[in-house]
């Protein structure tokens, strides 16, 4: 009898030390799988790094820029944004959603000496942020951050839920439009009414930015738009959540 309890309490030593080694074992899978994925991100953000610095240097700041990435919108984006601005000096420039892109877009605007962004936010919270933001960096000369709350739209038998367009747009003759909202959880391919609403708003040469493409709503907003306005050329740039620039006539 002595030899059977030494015996089962072997057994229950040994299979306390498996489980205790299978948990350091999944432990450090785990772990390892951690590391993978931050080496396999870490070309992206070394990108993001540089694509910073880049933008810093390009609009000279008086103050920094807010925290960049997640729902606001990546640092290679915002220097593609930058880099078009100052290099074709957009006279009217709308953007669907505010933030630090509204800030990026004023400073060119500024430091080309022409041009007006104009901001359309659904959030009131949101929107005197942003505009709080413009009169930190004396920017509210060249940017309106636009109450737009949103209302419902139907297009192709679909409801959606956009901004509210004013005259302040719909008098516009859009040389630049910057599509990053409203949020993509509001309904499927929330950002599709856009295309309808303000595309024919553009000047014959403007240039549509729209900010992550790679998501499939986006894929098939862009997909929609193309079949709906035959003239428009796609060209994709590789940012972090993807972009995708919309032209007519306009190389860039």
């Amino acid at each position: 009898m002595e030899t059977i309890n030494i015996v089962l309490v072997l057994v229950f030593i040994i299979l306390v030390l498996c489980i205790y080694i299978l948990h350091k074992v999944k432990r450090v899978h785990l772990m390892q799988y951690g590391l993978q994925q931050q080496v396999e991100r870490f070309p992206d953000n070394v990108r993001q790094v540089h694509a910073f610095i880049d933008l810093n240097r390009l609009l000279q700041l008086p103050w920094s820029l807010p925290p960049l990435g997640g729902w606001a919108a990546s640092a290679d984006f915002l220097l593609l944004l930058a880099e078009y601005v100052l290099q074709h000096q957009p006279e009217v420039i709308v953007e669907c959603s505010s933030g630090t892109s509204t800030l990026v877009l004023a400073q060119c605007a500024k430091l080309n000496g022409k041009g007006r962004i104009l901001s359309l936010e659904h959030d009131v919270i949101y929107a005197e942020k942003t505009r709080q933001e413009l009169i930190k960096q004396g920017l509210q000369d060249w940017a309106t951050v636009i109450d737009a709350p949103l209302q419902d739209y139907r297009f192709n038998e679909q409801n959606y839920c956009w901004y509210t367009l004013g005259e302040q747009i719909q008098n516009q003759v859009i040389d630049m439009l910057i599509i990053d909202g409203p949020p993509a959880s509001l309904n499927s391919c929330a950002r599709y009414p856009a295309g309808p609403l303000l595309l024919p708003l553009l000047n014959k040469k403007a240039v549509v930015f729209l900010d992550d493409s790679d998501r499939p709503d986006e894929q098939q907003i862009i997909k929609n738009w193309l079949n709906e306005f035959p003239g428009l050329q796609k060209k994709v740039h590789y940012c972090e959540k993807g972009a995708v620039s919309l032209i007519n006539g306009l190389k860039i």
